[in-house]
């Protein structure tokens, strides 16, 4: 059956695809952060708002910073009865950030806090109620004309995970504008899934940059399915 944390790690995966974007490979030396906003589709809609800002003494890509987001959405899935899904999460993380000529990489950890209401309820859905968790990560992009970018996160307690791949051509540096493609793999005890799609990410203007990724996923027991994100994020 589909899970909480199938869209939740799906949505922690989007969330940082956008830091990939506006990472220190594009940042300078004055930048102290970034916030980012987006939303997804699949097996369930959701959507999240964050930021990461370093802390005082260190900067965007050097030293240390604070993450944090919220995102929330809905799912479904079938046990008996089809059972409808409402989610919040939201976390704070302490990242320590590197960079250099090679690109860029961060490690970090924090606590979580999720909230899930079902209708009608679900017993055998162990992640159902508020539960915290405590969850480590770590991403980074090496490259430039042709990067190879990374994401990978593990929530202790759900013992939820995703990894992902994602390999961009820059097109035109002048608006950062960058097309590839992306493999991910998520899961938790209860599922294992993988996707394959394409990206494409580009400024629009203010300061902003975009990304789009769109593909489809499979997953033991049911057809492929599509999935699409959209996302936003701003230097500062």
């Amino acid at each position: 059956m589909a899970s909480f944390a199938e869209l939740f790690v799906k949505i922690r995966s989007l969330v940082q695809l956008l830091v990939l974007i506006a990472a220190p490979g594009v940042a300078q030396a004055q930048n102290k952060g970034v916030v980012y906003a987006g939303a997804a589709a699949g097996d369930g809609e959701g959507g999240f708002i964050g930021g990461l800002v370093a802390l005082p003494g260190n900067s965007l890509g050097d030293g240390l910073a604070v993450r944090g987001g919220v995102n929330g959405g809905t799912y479904r899935y079938r046990t008996n009865e089809r059972i409808e899904a409402t989610y919040i999460s939201a976390e704070v993380a302490l990242v320590y950030q590197f960079s250099g000529n090679w690109g860029w990489a961060n490690v970090a950890a924090g606590p979580r806090v999720t909230d899930i209401s079902l209708d009608p309820d679900d017993p055998s859905n162990k992640l159902r109620g508020t539960r915290f968790d405590a969850g480590v990560q770590t991403d980074g992009a090496l490259g430039n004309r042709w990067q190879t970018s990374w994401f990978g996160t593990w929530g202790i307690r759900n013992e939820s995970y995703i990894g992902q791949l994602r390999l961009t051509r820059l097109l035109n540096e002048g608006s950062q504008t960058r097309v590839g493609l992306e493999g991910i793999v998520q899961g938790d005890p209860t599922y294992t899934r993988g996707s394959l799609g394409g990206h494409v990410a580009t400024a629009l203007g203010g300061g902003w940059l975009g990304q789009f990724s769109a593909g489809a996923s499979e997953q033991a027991g049911r057809k492929a399915r599509p999935y699409a994100a959209l996302g936003i994020s701003r230097l500062f």
